[in-house]
């Protein structure tokens, strides 16, 4: 009786060691980031192939057709990145973890279209008066009517729009401030160019509507983190 108890001991013991040998599987390598693999595995567009915007990208899957994921650089905000922009990293840049600008570029000669737009990212300061940006921008542009507003789950957005003769070329401006949700002092600052590539050619023919839609959904991906750039809450100060 005592050997029948110990076999079935032994029995039970190598059942239960089996089954925890099954159930246990290899540990799953960590995905890698768009940074960290071969440019020739990414999409093959700016955002994935320039070595400068490569390290902000999140992840090689759109978040919505035409759009993929872009987290900045002190990791203040995310914001869609256009498929078919440039990112300009000559003119974009950060200042300590409370500023950052970043400058996106298009343009196509079989459309006749392209666009310059600049984003910047404040953190405090100019950030808790939104007031004092947009008087600066209505004083740059001349622009003399009453902000619009939109709101997403992420901020508040006042903007504006005009015409301007800029370099013989007649440009769609599209200017604004968002203000962000959290209770941290967060802002965006951003101004869109739209213009022909060509203005000579007949088809030179900016829909200000479609641009207007175009950048509106650009303005509303961008969501705050609420932290500053070493990870540090913001939201209490």
């Amino acid at each position: 009786m005592v050997k029948s108890k110990i076999l079935l001991a032994i029995v039970i013991a190598l059942i239960v060691g089996g089954c925890g040998k099954m159930d246990s599987s290899p540990e799953e390598e960590t995905e890698k980031t768009p940074a960290e693999m071969d440019p020739v595995d990414l999409p093959q567009i700016d955002a994935f192939q320039s070595e400068h915007s490569r390290e902000l990208m999140v992840s090689t899957e759109p978040v919505a057709e035409g759009f993929y994921l872009m987290r900045s650089k002190i990791d203040a905000f995310t914001i869609w990145f256009p498929e078919e922009a440039v990112f300009m990293y000559n003119a974009s840049g950060v200042d300590g973890d409370h500023y950052e600008k970043m400058r996106f570029a298009y343009e196509s000669e079989e459309e006749n279209r392209g666009y310059l737009v600049d984003f910047q990212y404040n953190y405090s300061g100019y950030a808790e008066r939104p007031d004092w940006i947009l008087d600066n921008l209505r004083k740059r542009w001349d622009y003399e009517e009453d902000w619009k507003e939109v709101e997403d789950e992420h901020g508040l957005t006042y903007y504006g729009y005009t015409i301007e003769d800029l370099e013989g070329y007649q440009s769609y401006i599209i200017m604004g401030y968002k203000v962000s949700s959290k209770e941290a002092p967060q802002g965006m600052e951003f101004l869109y160019i739209a213009s022909c590539v060509d203005k000579d050619v007949e088809s030179c023919q900016i829909d200000l509507a479609e641009e207007e839609e175009y950048l509106l959904q650009w303005v509303k991906s961008i969501e705050f983190s609420g932290t500053r750039g070493d990870g540090g809450e913001t939201d209490d100060e």
